[in-house]
Formats: C-alpha cells, sequence, structure tokens
C-alpha cells in the first residue's frame, strides 16, 4: 500500500494519474510462485489523503481522498464506490477503509515456497 499525504496535482489529466500493469503470465513459474502467478500490480493500493488538484484539467475523481486500485477480475468491480478508469487500467475509489493484509513467512524456506492465494470472507 502506498500512502500519500497532502499532494498537489496540477493540470493532471484522468487518464496520467497511473497505469498499473497486468502481471505477465511469464511472472507464474514453480520456482518463484507455484503454480500460482506472481500477482504484484494487482495487489496495490494508491491512497490520497488531503489531495488538491489545480489548473484547468481536472480529473472526474478529483477528490481530497481517493484511492486507486488495479483492474482486479473478479474484486474491482465488486468494491462499493468505486470507478473504473479504463486507461489507467484502474478503479477509482472512495472507500478510505481499503487496505492490506499481508501475510510473511519466517520459515526457513520462505523463499521456495509461498502461500496463495488467501481468499477471506466476512
Amino acid at each position: 500500500m502506498m500512502e500519500f499525504h497532502d499532494t498537489v496535482f496540477t493540470n493532471v489529466s484522468g487518464d496520467a494519474m497511473a497505469y498499473i500493469f497486468d502481471p505477465p503470465q511469464g511472472w507464474a513459474n514453480v520456482k518463484d510462485c507455484g503454480n500460482f502467478p506472481c500477482t504484484a500490480p494487482a495487489n496495490t493500493i494508491l491512497s490520497f489523503k488531503g489531495t488538491t488538484f489545480n489548473g484547468v484539467s481536472t480529473p472526474s475523481y478529483a477528490a481530497s481522498n481517493f484511492q486507486v486500485i488495479p483492474n482486479n477480475p473478479g474484486f474491482s468491480q465488486y468494491v462499493p464506490g468505486c470507478v473504473k478508469q479504463d486507461k489507467m487500467n484502474a478503479w477509482t475509489c472512495q472507500d478510505d477503509r481499503l487496505g492490506m493484509l499481508i501475510f510473511e513467512s519466517e520459515d526457513d524456506d520462505t523463499m521456495d515456497r509461498s502461500m496463495q492465494p488467501v481468499y477471506s470472507k466476512k
């Protein structure tokens, strides 16, 4: 999760805020990620607080507080308050409850095996 505080954007096009690329299929290899693709770009949140937009070009999602999440099929479209931004390959959200839960293995073989995906239900 990347947090940005009191950021000022001047004449920033809505499509130019970010681009979150899809993880390449080649990243799915047994040595690094088992049979599950390494999905780093799909596991990000850009959180903006106290943001100011200036100038003639202001994005439609311009707000003091907002988030950008990747276009993660099966997830992003179900997050309330998010709008798809096709050219960013991402969604912009008005939900300050978004966060990340990170598991870190302290086992000796942490670089040889991993645990994912992890699903959580209410």
